[in-house]
């Protein structure tokens, strides 16, 4: 009788402990708003950075609407460019977007647009690019953006931890604006290395790669020509065949 009661008592101690445990595992766990906080210093701290990735926009369906390959680059105090080239599974030539700074003043310039120049890098309501655009820059720069960044997401969970491209990340879900964000951050940098966005009529699909932190950027990539880019020839139209007779 002895040994039984034993027995239970050390099953129930075994539950407590390991409920104590558990526990204190839990609350060990980073917080979700932790993870966006922690994301947003790592950005406000770099003195530059760099990086090539690729933005693919899809239908709710899942077919694909556009892909846009771009690349970042941003120096303290104000050097900053974006360049982007979409491409429409319908064909037709790439379209090509970029704003640059070297500091000085602030130009935009698109394959389809001349060159405009502005007092300040304006992203938010400026009619040039697409939501990839604004979510790492304005981390880098919060004058960049409007009301809301990334790391402002209402109501984040912690969704668990996975890789992205060989990358151990956290996995935070929020909402923005009435759209569902899921952002993959890097566990041991904070950097964004991918974003899944819900949108009434779309989703987006972003990942940052070869990204590049207070490492240096010379100064001719913040000088961009476009006078000297080489623009595709229209195709020249087919000759008329003549009907047979």
């Amino acid at each position: 009788m002895r040994s039984h009661t034993l027995l239970r008592l050390g099953a129930v101690a075994a539950v407590c402990f390991a409920g104590v445990i558990g526990s204190r595992a839990q609350d060990s766990a980073p917080k979700a708003g932790t993870i966006l906080q922690q994301m947003a210093a790592a950005y406000s701290a770099a003195q530059s950075y760099s990086d090539k990735s690729v933005a693919k926009y899809q239908d709710l369906d899942g077919s694909e609407r556009l892909t846009v390959n771009f690349r970042i680059w941003f120096a303290r105090p104000s050097s900053f460019r974006v360049d982007a080239e979409s491409h429409s599974p319908r064909g037709g030539l790439p379209r090509r977007e970029v704003i640059w700074t070297d500091g000085s003043a602030v130009r935009t310039w698109a394959s389809d647009k001349p060159v405009k120049t502005q007092e300040k890098v304006r992203l938010a309501g400026s009619g040039m690019f697409g939501t990839y655009a604004y979510h790492v820059p304005t981390l880098l720069e919060g004058s960049y953006g409007a009301a809301q960044r990334l790391h402002e997401l209402s109501s984040p969970t912690l969704v668990g931890e996975e890789a992205v491209e060989g990358i151990d990340c956290h996995h935070v879900r929020g909402d923005w604006n009435g759209d569902t964000y899921d952002v993959w951050i890097g566990k041991a940098d904070h950097l964004v290395r991918k974003i899944q966005a819900k949108y009434t009529d779309h989703q987006l699909e972003e990942i940052h790669r070869e990204i590049a932190v207070d490492q240096p950027i010379t100064l001719k990539e913040f000088r961009f020509a476009p006078e000297e880019e080489v623009r595709p020839a229209n195709p020249s139209p087919k000759p008329k065949s003549t009907p047979k007779k």
